[in-house]
């Protein structure tokens, strides 16, 4: 390459949660491996100095906080590659290291019945800041051959009746800044997240529902050097690089909560993502797009009665009870209503979908949010008041 600018990854969506879990657990499980790795510098000081992949490989690399249920029902805490728009084949790329690194962590998932295999890699600039790729559809010669040797532990499990190997090796391995992670060709595209304990923890409404690492990731755009870092920033797009994220952060939003609001990640009573390979499908977030801030979505999974997994989204309100901001819903018992649906997409690219009906929901208290889908398709607040919540609600907490 003529500039310092260079990227990596896992295999597919049906088994990307597990792999999540599997490559992102408590710092402390790793302490003895990890006091070899020199201290971090000042928070200041650049981490990383070559891009990941060539800006001509990619399409785009989107911003923190989008969402796709099921997987992201919640903002995504990672940015990513995008290498291919829909309906096209993503192609092989290579995809390089940031920085000097220690790969603590090499992880393949292979489908036993396609033989596809995916990777991902975790490594650390310095001890306190962890950083991974996912996706990749194939590893260096030197990381392949890590993983094969010496004590690498391996699962078979089935998911939606596919057999799957999960096989992890715990490692130590230093590479050099732009030596060979691997190869794209997912059609996921390259994941790339980042987390730094330096970093005071993030304002989540309840940081109990998260695991420690969740309270500290960070966009990886911020820890290049100004060069690098100036040419990620090009990139910050929605996934097929045709609409730029000009708002601030320009790297995007991963905690949306607002306390004592509904704005923000909600989940079903008793669960929570501080359980291990506990899974997204079932929560709702009401936060606002990826690329365009001002737009608010319903991220909704699969727990509200008559309301399809996915995006919704509408034109917000300051004042009144229909349509109102999600940060002007206040724990005080007044039942709001959302109707007027948009369709399409979303200024990032993320299809909408239509509930048929009105969306009602309130705030008994800071942290519970009761949601129900209610009427028929054409139905608009207005006409369908007085609301009132049926039986069919459901209650949401955090």
């Amino acid at each position: 390459m003529s500039y310092s600018v260079r990227v990596l990854t896992v295999a597919t969506l049906t088994v990307l949660a597990l792999t999540l879990a599997a490559t992102t657990g408590p710092i402390r499980a790793q302490s003895s491996s990890l006091e070899q790795i020199p201290v971090c510098p000042d928070i200041k000081r650049p981490l990383f100095n070559t891009l990941p992949m060539e800006p001509t490989d990619f399409l785009a690399f989107r911003p923190l906080g989008w969402t796709s249920p099921p997987i992201h029902v919640f903002p995504a805490k990672h940015s990513n590659f995008a290498l291919a728009r829909p309906g096209e084949t993503p192609p092989k790329k290579p995809v390089y290291f940031p920085g000097d690194v220690w790969v603590r962590e090499i992880n393949s998932t292979e489908n036993m019945t396609s033989n596809k295999v995916g990777y991902s890699i975790v490594f650390y600039p310095c001890r306190e800041f962890k950083a991974y790729f996912m996706h990749l559809s194939s590893l260096s010669e030197n990381l392949l051959t890590e993983l094969k040797t010496g004590d690498t532990r391996c699962n078979s499990y089935e998911t939606g009746g596919t057999p799957i190997k999960l096989c992890r090796k715990e490692t130590l391995v230093s590479v050099s800044s732009g030596e060979l992670a691997g190869t794209s060709g997912d059609a996921a595209g390259v994941d790339f997240g980042a987390v730094d304990y330096r970093t005071p923890p993030l304002g989540f409404a309840n940081p109990d529902h998260y695991t420690k690492e969740m309270l500290h990731y960070v966009s990886p755009v911020n820890y290049f050097t100004p060069e690098a870092r100036a040419m990620f920033e090009k990139k910050l797009a929605s996934y097929d690089g045709t609409v730029a994220r000009t708002a601030e952060p320009r790297a995007g939003s991963y905690m949306q909560d607002i306390p004592g609001t509904a704005q923000g990640n909600w989940f079903t009573p008793g669960k929570s993502l501080a359980t291990p390979f506990q899974q997204p499908d079932p929560f709702i977030a009401l936060v606002y797009e990826y690329i365009d801030p001002t737009q608010p979505i319903f991220s909704v999974g699969n727990s509200v009665k008559g309301l399809s997994m996915g995006v919704y989204s509408f034109t917000p309100r300051a004042t009144g009870k229909v349509n109102r901001d999600f940060s002007q819903v206040a724990a005080d018992g007044t039942i709001y209503c959302y109707d007027s649906f948009k369709t399409g997409k979303t200024a990032g690219g993320i299809g909408l979908r239509n509930p048929g009906g009105i969306i009602l929901l309130t705030m008994p208290t800071e942290n519970t949010l009761k949601i129900e889908k209610q009427s028929s398709p054409g139905s608009i607040c207005n006409k369908a008041a007085p609301w009132n919540f049926t039986s069919n609600a459901t209650l949401f907490e955090r």
